[in-house]
């Protein structure tokens, strides 16, 4: 044993070395001829630039990083240099960093305008060394020019040309919040938590419930507008709801917030993450629209259908308002994936392989699901009905998507699945159109035949009279000598689909029934044993005499039917 696990690892180490040499990974010194042409590809590759400034967006977030954190000499890094015959000042070179930093924050809301990619070309399929992008706020532009120039040490770089950096006094000059920061407090414009100015946190934390206020406001007035063109048209009005934050107004104070942050020019970097949660915040309120609208919508149809009687199609459409939140939620998060740049291809396609595993797992679920859809579209139980599933009795309270709510008479709530509901055997009590009523009455044994025929009877007509009882099924007859009386069934079936109305029915019947038996004077027996002391016979004895005589006369052979004895 020992010596095949020694060849199989032989094996195992010789497939691994081939393939490793197969693949190219061996190095140049094991493969003659390889050496030579490797090291003299080593010597003519480029140094990686540890500014990133092999793109142009890397130019601009690096320039943004470093400014920001106060890094004035890196910064001018990612400057085009002055031009031969001119001197740049450090202190207006450090007050063009400060200038531009501020025109790129206010200017570029992201930076999906920059380009991510180190070699550009033109329309004629040139390689560009020159680019222009614009950043373009809510009024106003600031195209940023980028040039692509040679770098001693670290071969072609991307630049902010001096082209941009000339217009940056009068395009400083056209903002408004910088001249204002000059007019602040300098420990709130110096004070820079996290690379940003202390002025504009404060500022856009306390804009938060100005945004809320102002929506809430938009909101109001919205509402307004439509109720009355509402009014206008005889259509009604729902309920007034204007002290609570809705969807509309939710949405609302995120756009105004947003737009006031790009107004007071905050860092194009953190702005980018605000972004991101803007998006959220934007995605979860359209789910809140969307839901709150389709609950509005279904509501209408769900009262439609409840005016009509038609329960089945309501509990049909209760689920379909689900599912369609469900997609719903989906899409809206499909579409803040694609708006993160996921790559939401992908991302489905896997959900088509775990599905695959969801499904073999979650078969109960499923069987509950597909249950639920089969009893709302078979209608065999809708909301409201009163129906008993297997050992459990009750009014169905609801019918979801994983199980079926049925309200006792206890008063506690049963959840059965879906999948045991639609193969369980199902009473629906709604469908009936009348309920039987079956008694079974004991007469003492003392009463006469005739006496016995004339209380069924008065009982026959007490039953035909009523006209509440359906006279073509009903009966009344001597079912059985028992065993502690004659047994007298009364059958009959009560035309009432209500319970509590077939009890009463039931009861009125009942007491007419024991009219009658006083009436009649037929006493009803009671299921008592009676000792009787007596020396009296208890057969008549002339019919005694005579049942011998018959008896003897059937021995006669000379009398008619002694061939059958």
């Amino acid at each position: 044993m020992d010596g095949n696990l020694k060849t199989k690892t032989t094996l195992v180490l010789a497939v691994v070395l081939l393939t490793w040499l197969a693949s190219g990974r061996a190095t140049p010194a094991q493969i003659p001829g390889i050496a030579s042409k490797s090291t003299a590809a080593a010597q003519t590759t480029t140094p990686v630039d540890p500014l990133g400034r092999e793109t142009p967006r890397g130019t601009v977030i690096g320039f943004v990083r470093a400014a920001q954190e106060g890094n004035w000499q890196q910064a001018r890094e990612y400057l085009q240099p002055v031009g031969r015959g001119r001197t740049a000042d450090a202190a207006e070179e450090q007050e063009l960093v400060d200038h531009l930093l501020t025109l790129v924050n206010a200017r570029f809301p992201t930076l999906d305008a920059v380009p991510k990619d180190s070699d550009l070309h033109g329309d004629d399929g040139r390689l560009l060394s020159e680019i222009t992008v614009g950043g373009r706020s809510l009024s106003e532009a600031f195209p940023l020019t980028l040039v692509r120039v040679d770098e001693p040490h670290f071969g072609k770089v991307w630049l902010i040309s001096r082209k941009t950096l000339d217009e940056v006094p009068a395009g400083f000059e056209s903002l408004r919040f910088p001249q204002l920061a000059q007019k602040l407090p300098s420990f709130l414009v110096k004070t820079r938590p996290l690379g940003m100015p202390l002025w504009q946190w404060l500022a856009i934390a306390l804009f938060v419930p100005i945004a809320i206020a102002l929506g809430w406001l938009l909101a109001r007035i919205g509402h307004i507008a439509w109720h009355f063109a509402m009014r206008q048209r005889g259509l009604p009005v729902p309920p007034e709801s204007g002290r609570r934050i809705g969807p509309g107004a939710f949405l609302t104070a995120v756009v105004i917030h947003y737009i006031f942050v790009r107004i007071i020019g905050t860092s194009l970097l953190y702005r980018q993450y605000y972004l991101w949660f803007i998006w959220f915040l934007f995605a979860f309120g359209a789910y809140w629209a969307l839901s709150h609208a389709t609950s509005w919508i279904f509501r209408g149809i769900n009262q439609r259908l409840t005016d009509r009687g038609r329960l089945a199609e309501r509990s049909l459409v209760s689920l379909g308002q689900r599912v369609l939140n469900v997609l719903i939620f989906l899409i809206v998060g499909l579409i803040y994936l694609d708006v993160l740049n996921v790559n939401v291809t992908a991302a489905l396609a896997g959900l088509g392989i775990g599905g695959l595993a969801i499904g073999l797992g979650a078969q109960k679920t499923f069987e509950n699901l597909l249950g639920g859809i089969s009893i709302l579209t078979d209608k065999a139980i809708v909301v409201g009905d009163v129906c008993k599933i297997g050992d459990q009795s009750g009014v169905v309270e609801d019918i979801g998507l994983r199980s079926t709510k049925l309200r006792t008479e206890f008063r506690t709530v049963v959840s059965i699945p879906n999948g045991t509901v639609a193969t369980a055997t199902l009473e629906n009590f709604r469908f009936r159109d009348k309920i039987l009523s079956k008694q079974l009455v004991r007469l003492r044994y003392d009463l006469s035949p005739d006496h016995v025929r004339y209380a069924l009877d008065q009982i026959r007509e007490t039953l035909a009279s009523d006209k509440r009882v359906e006279e073509t099924t009903s009966r009344v007859r001597l079912l059985r000598f028992g065993d502690n009386g004659l047994e007298v069934e009364i059958y009959a079936y009560i035309l009432e689909r209500d319970y509590g109305l077939y009890l009463q029915v039931q009861e009125e019947m009942l007491l007419q029934v024991m009219e009658v038996l006083e009436k009649t004077g037929a006493a009803v027996a009671l299921p008592t044993q009676t000792t009787t002391v007596t020396q009296d016979s208890w057969v008549d004895p002339a019919k005694a005499a005579e049942a011998r005589r018959a008896v003897e006369r059937t021995r006669d052979t000379g009398v008619p039917g002694t061939e059958h004895r």
